[in-house]
């Protein structure tokens, strides 16, 4: 799908070498180069209702067959049926001409498949709004960007229209009391003004409300990219974790220090670590973020050599065979940069780099319409450099 470009870059869920981190670091590029421009980025959050049950197999067979797909591929969705069973009853044979399985291997590839031609008819649609699309899986993303948060609101008014009538050509629907609005603003300013987004529930007596925390695909973003909510969501997760597992043994009994580290490291030190990506780079300050972790690793270390509570940081640290926290992390920013050799040559990641390494990736859509360009590497920020 990447190598004959069927898929849109910005899919970023169900392909191969993506991921959700992919997904927030791309966006959180794209806000940060806007600050860099002197503009504000604003975004509109979407679900689709009922989304893998609701695809119509005559849609997607017509969509695979313009995408150049084998009809011993098209065809596999001819003539589908399917039986009920509870306990010992079987239900008769009742035809399925609609759904994809949500928990098959093959639901997210057919999903990407099924929404490309809406990305695509959205890039082209949308580009006198100067507004771009995100999507992974079902969960979409318009975002916009201007000089005024006004502005992002009535590109975003538009935006989600288009999106409505796309996605209703292919018998989805778009669930609007999930719809999220979310302002990226690092100015003093506290104007968060909410949108009229001309569907119900959000009409003119109901506006759909901004949030000052936005949560998406895992990430806790808050307006100011700081990702303090995020990093003090997950230490707090994973000392809930370490502090529970203080069943499991102390220095007398229960497993030995040896499975303890092992376990800590395993099961707690990446949910910690998650996102990491995001808020970790050469001059991001993050001095809150490396507090809050290393008091979280110190509970573990304690659990870990059992040792006294007021036994020093680095001391049970080096006991327990655990490095320390900011080691741990530029050595995992390291080993995401080399991944970054191994990522196909389109790879929206591959456009934050700097023109020389950026092979095929295209820039954001975006920032071609605003300022010109779709150059790669014209961005004055990347997370750990290039």
């Amino acid at each position: 799908m990447i190598a004959y470009d069927i898929v849109d870059p910005n899919q970023f869920g169900g392909i191969r070498q993506q991921s959700t981190e992919d997904a927030g670091l791309y966006l959180t590029h794209l806000v940060c180069t806007g600050w860099a421009r002197g503009l504000k980025t604003s975004i509109i959050a979407f679900d689709m209702s009922q989304f893998f049950p609701s695809i119509n197999h005559d849609a997607l067979m017509a969509i695979l067959q313009k995408q150049g797909f084998r009809p011993l591929v098209v065809n596999f969705f001819v003539g589908r049926s399917r039986s009920y069973t509870w306990n010992t009853f079987v239900s008769d044979l009742r035809l399925a001409d609609v759904g994809v399985g949500q928990g098959s291997a093959l639901s997210p590839v057919l999903c990407a498949l099924f929404i490309a031609p809406i990305m695509k008819l959205f890039k082209l649609r949308a580009i006198r709004l100067g507004s771009t699309l995100l999507s992974y899986v079902d969960d979409g993303t318009a975002v916009t960007q201007s000089k005024s948060i006004d502005d992002n609101n009535a590109v975003l008014k538009q935006a989600y229209a288009i999106l409505f009538v796309l996605f209703a050509a292919l018998g989805l629907v778009l669930e609007h009391d999930k719809t999220e609005l979310f302002h990226f603003d690092r100015s003093h300013s506290n104007h968060n003004p909410p949108l009229d987004l001309g569907y119900a529930p959000y009409t003119d007596d109901r506006l759909l409300t901004p949030k000052t925390n936005w949560r998406y695909l895992g990430f806790y973003f808050d307006r100011k990219l700081l990702f303090t909510e995020h990093v003090q969501y997950y230490a707090t997760k994973s000392l809930s974790t370490v502090q529970a597992m203080g069943t499991l043994g102390n220095s007398a009994r229960g497993l030995p220090p040896l499975e303890k580290r092992l376990l800590y490291r395993a099961c707690v030190l990446p949910i910690a670590m998650y996102g990491f990506r995001l808020w970790f780079f050469e001059g991001a300050k993050n001095k809150t973020a490396f507090k809050i972790l290393t008091q979280m690793q110190r509970k573990a270390a304690l659990w870990i050599t059992g040792a006294f509570r007021t036994s020093p940081t680095g001391g049970t640290e080096a006991l327990a065979g655990l490095i320390p926290v900011h080691l741990h992390l530029r050595k995992l920013a390291d080993r995401a940069n080399l991944r970054i050799a191994t990522l196909s040559d389109t790879h929206p990641i591959q456009s934050l780099l700097s023109e020389d390494y950026a092979k095929q990736a295209r820039g954001s859509p975006l920032l071609c319409i605003k300022h010109g360009t779709c150059s790669a590497g014209q961005s004055p920020w990347y997370h750990h450099g290039d």
